[in-house]
């Protein structure tokens, strides 16, 4: 060591510095790509058929849906596939009748609506994951397919054989 140089080189406070910077670039991409689904390494994904349910819509936006359309989740703007299926039925709207039992009844204007996508996708234990994000039956969210955005959950998941 001579005159605070490693070797006649390399300053050691110098040395310091670019380690410490380094050290701080690799914490930091750990801690951004922590627990979001971003690997490194190839990921196994496999075709689903995804279902999606809402009891009561206006009649406009149930039929503003059809076979071909993308499948977007409104809220974080993931694609989930393409539909495959629309089936458009009475409204499901449950009230109580004068003995106090819920019972279902339609609502004029309005219809619910089922929607299957055909997407790609990573299985785990839970459901699927699409681009960091987890997807499982029950899961609520807005759901934009072709020209509608409709407030659904998600019913159904098969894998594709």
């Amino acid at each position: 060591m001579k005159d605070g140089k490693i070797f006649g080189l390399v300053n050691i406070i110098d040395l310091l510095i670019i380690i410490a910077l380094v050290g701080a670039a690799v914490f930091g991409v750990w801690q951004f790509n922590a627990g979001r689904g971003v690997v490194f390494a190839p990921v196994e994904t496999r075709e689903f058929i995804i279902s999606f349910f809402t009891e009561e819509v206006e009649d406009f936006t149930a039929f503003a849906v059809e076979v071909g359309d993308s499948v977007v989740d409104h809220g974080r703007n993931v694609p989930l596939g393409t539909v495959t299926a629309v089936e458009v039925a009475d409204a499901r709207v449950w009230n109580a009748d004068q003995y106090g039992v819920a019972v279902a009844s339609p609502k004029p204007g309005f219809s619910s609506i089922e929607i299957s996508a055909r997407l790609t996708a990573q299985p785990t234990e839970h459901g699927i994951i699409i681009a960091g994000n987890r997807y499982g039956i029950g899961h609520s969210l807005a759901v934009r397919a072709g020209r509608g955005t409709i407030f659904m959950r998600i019913s159904g998941l098969e894998e594709v054989s």
